[in-house]
């Protein structure tokens, strides 16, 4: 009785095992597979920092990561910015232009505005777009729209114009 009752666990132990084995097996694969066929088809990662200050979040830090080519300069940003009243996470698309640090990204966020926001409902989600340029040196400004994604407890208001100065990503 008892060995019938083990039965299944031995199966079920076994199809682990092959399992593995199979999976080790196609790891070399895989890793073929990721192996670019030219050094330019790297991608390059790279981080991206800022200090921005305007609506609704105030003060806020930006980091988070430019992924792009080591030949052209625009790729991929993500970012997450804590503030003193909110937090955004943004993704986009950015180029950079010259040696000084000039530039755009046009970027889709999702922020939490907290206790007091400036032209904002407080504790309320809100989903839209920005577009950032850096004029020199990463000094420039931001301007974005937002739409309210979750209730307001207090204030109405469905949507948020985001503007700002911004000192890097």
């Amino acid at each position: 009785m008892a060995l019938a009752a083990n039965a299944p666990r031995v199966q079920h132990s076994r199809m682990r095992h092959a399992a593995r084995g199979l999976l080790a097996c196609l790891v070399p694969f895989a890793l073929a597979a990721q192996t670019p066929s030219t050094p330019d088809a790297v991608p390059y990662v790279s981080t991206a920092v800022g200090v921005h200050y305007g609506m609704p979040l105030r003060l806020s830090v930006a980091a988070g990561a430019l992924i792009g080519s080591r030949r052209r300069n625009d790729g991929m940003i993500a970012t997450i910015e804590p503030g003193r009243q909110g937090t955004e996470l943004s993704v986009g698309y950015f180029r950079m232009r010259g040696l000084l640090g000039s530039g755009y990204s046009l970027r889709g966020a999702l922020m939490r505005t907290g206790d007091e926001p400036w032209n904002a409902s407080p504790h309320t989600t809100y989903v839209g777009a920005e577009v950032h340029w850096m004029l020199l040196f990463g000094v420039g400004g931001r301007v974005g729209y937002f739409r309210r994604a979750s209730r307001s407890v207090s204030d109405p208001r469905d949507h948020v114009v985001s503007a700002g100065i911004s000192i890097g990503a």
